[in-house]
C-alpha cells in the first residue's frame, strides 16, 4: 500500500495548491463580489430569502454557505432547487446565489432564467467564462459574476489532476473554501470595515491550507495508520453507509457520491432507501467532535450488526473513539489533524441527545469541514488507483 500513501499525499498537496489559487484571485473582484451582497444582508425587520442554485457536489459546497447564513441571520431563509422560485419570491427580498463550474447545468440555468424573468438579484460563481450561465448573468443588469478558473467534470485534458482530483473536485473544493472565507469578509463589511485587500478572507484561506498540509503528513505522525485504514476500507464487496449531520453531513454526502462514482454500493445514512446494516458493510460517520448523537447511535447500531465502523473525526478523546477502542478497533479511526490552536475545539466526550445545534457549533470556524473534504477527496483518489478506475470510468457512473 506504500504507493497508495504516496497517491494520498500527492492528492492532498494538489488540493493545497487549489487553496493557494484562492489567495491569488484578484482581490478587487473578491471585494466587489462581497460588497454586492452587503445591502441584502443588512439588518431589516423583513424576512428575506436566499436561493441556492446548484446541482450535485457544487450544491453541497453552496449549502455549507447557506447554513452559515441561516446560523447568523435570524430573518434570512435559504432555499434550494427543490423550492420553486415562485413560491417564495418577493420583490426586493430575494437573492439567488448560483454555482456552476461548466455553466451548462440545465436545472441551474432554468432557475437563473426564472430569477431574471422576475427581476431578482443573482450572484454567479463559475469556472467557464464562455458558459451559458455566465453569459446570461453578465447580460443581466442585476447580475454579478465571479470566475474561479478550475478544472470541471467536463475537462478533457489528461494531466495529473484527472487522476488525483477527478470530475470537478477542484472547482467544488475551491467554491467550498471560497464561500466560507468570503463570509468572514462579508461580516466585516456589515460591521463597517471595508478593506479592498479582504484581509479576513485571505487569512481564512491560509488557515484552511495550513490545516490541510497537516493531512499530507498523517502517515509520518502515525506510521501505518493510513495503510491499515485503506486496506480495510477499499477491498470489500459490502455496502458503504456514510453518515454526518450539519456541515459535516454535507461533506458526507459529497463523499458518498464519489463512492458511487467508484462503482461502490453506497448510501447516505439519512436517505429513505438506506438499508439496515449487515456483515460486510462499513459505516463511515464524519463528525468533527466525535460526539454527535446521530453518529454515536449509528456506530452502536452498526457494531451490533457486525458491520465495520470507520469514523472520520478530529477528536481523539471523543465517545466515538472510546467505543471503538473498547473493541480493539482504534486503528479503524481516521483522525484528521488540526493546528494546536484548534485542538481545544475538538476534545472531550460531551454528547447531546438532540440534533439542534449549540451556538458553539453554529459559529465556529468550519476548519474540520474543509479538512474533511480534502481528506475524503484524497481517499477517492486512492480508491480510484486501488480499484484501477480512470476518470472516464467515473464519468460513466455520474448522473
Amino acid at each position: 500500500m506504500s504507493g497508495l500513501i504516496k497517491t494520498f499525499q500527492e492528492a492532498t498537496l494538489l488540493q493545497c495548491g487549489f487553496l493557494d489559487k484562492l489567495v491569488d484571485l484578484d482581490m478587487a473582484s473578491v471585494a466587489a463580489f462581497s460588497e454586492s451582497m452587503v445591502d441584502f444582508f443588512k439588518a431589516t425587520p423583513d424576512n428575506k430569502f436566499v436561493y441556492g442554485l446548484a446541482a450535485g457536489r457544487s450544491a453541497l459546497a453552496l449549502y455549507s454557505f447557506l447554513q452559515l447564513i441561516q446560523n447568523h441571520f435570524d430573518n434570512v431563509f435559504p432555499f434550494t432547487l427543490e423550492d420553486p422560485v415562485q413560491r417564495h419570491y418577493r420583490p426586493g427580498k430575494n437573492l439567488a446565489i448560483a454555482i456552476s463550474g461548466s455553466g451548462e447545468t440545465l436545472s441551474v440555468n432554468k432557475y437563473i432564467d426564472d430569477f431574471i424573468t422576475r427581476g431578482g438579484e443573482i450572484k454567479l460563481i463559475t469556472a467557464n467564462e464562455e458558459g451559458t450561465a455566465c453569459k446570461m448573468v453578465r447580460e443581466y443588469e442585476r447580475g454579478t459574476v465571479l470566475v474561479i478558473k478550475a478544472r470541471t467534470k467536463y475537462a478533457t485534458d489528461k494531466d495529473k489532476r484527472s487522476r488525483l482530483s477527478p470530475m470537478g473536485t477542484e472547482f467544488e473544493l475551491e467554491v467550498l473554501a471560497f464561500l466560507n472565507a468570503l463570509f468572514v469578509d462579508l461580516q466585516s463589511r456589515l460591521n463597517g470595515v471595508c478593506e479592498s485587500s479582504c484581509p479576513g478572507y485571505q487569512s481564512r484561506i491560509l488557515d484552511f491550507k495550513e490545516n490541510a498540509l497537516l493531512i499530507s503528513k498523517m502517515d509520518e505522525t502515525d506510521p501505518g495508520q493510513l495503510d491499515h485504514w485503506f486496506k480495510k476500507l477499499l477491498p470489500r464487496s459490502g455496502r458503504y453507509v456514510i453518515g454526518g449531520v450539519g456541515r459535516s453531513g454535507l461533506v458526507a454526502r459529497a463523499f458518498e457520491m464519489r463512492l458511487t462514482h467508484l462503482n461502490k454500493i453506497s448510501y447516505w445514512e439519512r436517505d429513505f432507501n438506506t438499508p439496515s446494516f449487515q456483515i460486510g458493510d462499513v459505516y463511515i460517520p464524519i463528525t468533527g467532535n466525535g460526539n454527535t448523537y446521530e453518529a454515536l447511535e449509528g456506530t452502536v447500531t452498526a457494531l451490533s450488526k457486525d458491520a465495520d465502523v470507520m469514523p472520520i473525526t478530529a477528536n481523539p478523546s471523543s465517545r466515538q473513539v472510546a467505543i471503538l477502542e473498547k473493541r480493539g478497533k482504534k486503528k479503524d479511526i481516521a483522525i484528521i489533524p488540526v493546528k494546536p490552536e484548534y485542538a481545544g475545539l475538538f476534545s472531550g466526550d460531551t454528547s447531546s441527545t438532540t440534533w439542534l445545534m449549540s451556538d458553539y457549533t453554529k459559529f465556529r470556524s468550519p476548519i474540520f469541514e474543509i479538512s474533511a473534504s480534502i481528506f475524503t477527496n484524497s481517499v477517492v483518489a486512492v480508491g480510484a488507483e486501488f480499484l484501477g478506475i480512470m476518470e472516464e470510468g467515473m464519468k460513466r457512473m455520474h448522473v
